[in-house]
């Protein structure tokens, strides 16, 4: 009964996708007065509905006495003001619509930079999102006569990955086309690298996705025991960077092919790395990219500066000149892969801090994400190592956070996850200091005479 009653959703939605997919490979090589074209009837759209239901923005345009009808084209939407992660951490109900009904999805960050963030996306979003993986698709190596199905194996944060849910929601209101269905299976980052080692083995995958720092754990483990090991066709990585030498080596000495995606909770595909391995292609008709300096005024291509993205297409999260944290620069000129999408090139190169224990096990900093989940009141948080054996654990949280009371659960959710294998002190902090490209690292190690550990 109840699926008759799905039954008429379900097949809109099949169909939505099914026409969304539909030339996405080609959308890449469009030129540049059809992609504008695009992305001025998008930004038109959402400016539309944000001034009328986000509450955010309707302040912001009685305040400034601005009109909706003013914003034509991309440069128009640069005269909102830049936001960053702690304004939406703080206020997510702002960024929300009211007065309006959506089918939304609930995602969150992984919390690695120390700012988890709630995110809410609905149906025409979540549809997009799965139609632009037909952009990357091409870029598959797979085995099978040129079949599409194939074997991916997700290692995945556990916070409710994004990733499963997203999977989940889109199989429950849509028949997916045959030709892009995939066989998957999710391995928590969480779980031993022996685990992990022995599932891939047996689920023996095309493809391999996961954070860089999780694929640099991977192949360090393998690299380190020599042990046997099941090689995919494809590795694919995203948030966070492989090692240099550890990239070359699984390149130069296993002949695989290594990829990497630009993605975060608030825009699920803002580029995707291109053959020529200059940088990321952008998907600029969803998430326009500019670069703009500390004051945020705008930078030319070739110039390092701060990232600012707009997601054009979600209504049930607006984020609009929202600045990731990262620094990048547009690079100019043509690439010579033929696409016609700008290049983003991003100043990724470290690879997640991980805490080494005596007996050689390695912690992730989403094992620290994972620990101070449940705190609605805390805003931010950062895990410095002192010693050894000891971290500075710093917390900046609501003004009507029971401080005492936070400071009970989070001592007994690290002694759950770290079962004494370090002393915290935690201290409560007005602000976390920022990296200079505005980005926070939630762990920071003690130096040592080679660097970090």
């Amino acid at each position: 009964m109840r699926e008759s009653y799905w039954l008429p959703e379900r097949l809109f939605w099949s169909a939505y996708l099914a026409t969304r997919m539909r030339g996405q490979q080609g959308i890449p090589f469009w030129s540049r007065e059809r992609l504008e074209k695009v992305q001025n009837l998008r930004v038109r759209k959402i400016v539309r509905f944000a001034s009328r239901y986000v509450p955010y923005y309707m302040e912001l345009f009685r305040a400034q006495g601005m009109r909706h009808e003013e914003f034509r084209t991309i440069e128009d939407l640069y005269r909102i003001p830049v936001l960053n992660p702690l304004q939406v951490r703080k206020n997510p109900d702002q960024f929300r619509p009211g007065r309006i009904s959506l089918d939304t999805l609930k995602l969150v960050s992984s919390g690695t930079t120390g700012v988890p963030r709630w995110v809410h996306h609905d149906a025409v979003s979540l549809f997009n999102n799965a139609a632009h993986g037909e952009r990357i698709r091409s870029f598959y190596p797979l085995s099978k006569g040129g079949s599409r199905n194939y074997k991916e194996a997700m290692i995945v944060a556990p916070l409710g990955s994004s990733a499963q849910e997203v999977q989940k929601y889109n199989l429950m209101k849509a028949w997916l086309p045959q030709r892009t269905r995939v066989e998957r299976k999710y391995f928590s980052m969480l779980n031993s690298m022996d685990s992990i080692i022995k599932g891939l083995n047996e689920f023996r995958p095309d493809v391999i996705r996961a954070y860089g720092s999780g694929l640099n754990m991977l192949f360090e483990e393998v690299f380190r025991t020599g042990r046997d090991f099941h090689l995919p066709d494809l590795l694919v990585y995203a948030a966070d960077s492989i090692a240099p030498a550890v990239k070359r080596k699984i390149k130069d000495e296993l002949g695989i092919p290594v990829f990497s995606i630009y993605s975060c909770v608030e825009c699920l595909q803002v580029g995707f790395e291109c053959r020529e391995h200059r940088g990321y292609h952008l998907n600029e008709d969803c998430y326009p990219v500019r670069i703009v300096d500390d004051h945020h005024r705008p930078l030319p291509d070739g110039a390092t500066g701060r990232v600012i993205v707009s997601n054009l297409i979600n209504r049930a999260t607006v984020l609009l000149n929202y600045e990731l944290g990262d620094e990048g620069k547009i690079l100019p000129g043509k690439c010579g892969c033929g696409r016609t999408q700008r290049i983003l090139s991003l100043n990724i190169s470290r690879v997640a801090d991980r805490l080494k224990l005596e007996n050689g096990t390695q912690i992730h900093p989403i094992t620290f994400a994972e620990a101070v989940y449940w705190e609605k009141d805390l805003w931010q948080h950062q895990v410095v190592q002192s010693s050894e054996s000891e971290f500075e654990v710093f917390l900046v949280v609501a003004p009507w956070a029971d401080r005492d009371a936070m400071k009970q659960r989070l001592a007994t959710e690290f002694e759950k996850w770290f079962q004494g294998a370090f002393r915290f002190n935690m201290q409560f902090v007005d602000q976390i200091e920022m990296t200079p490209g505005g980005k926070q690292r939630a762990v920071v190690l003690m130096p040592t005479e080679g660097g970090y550990q």
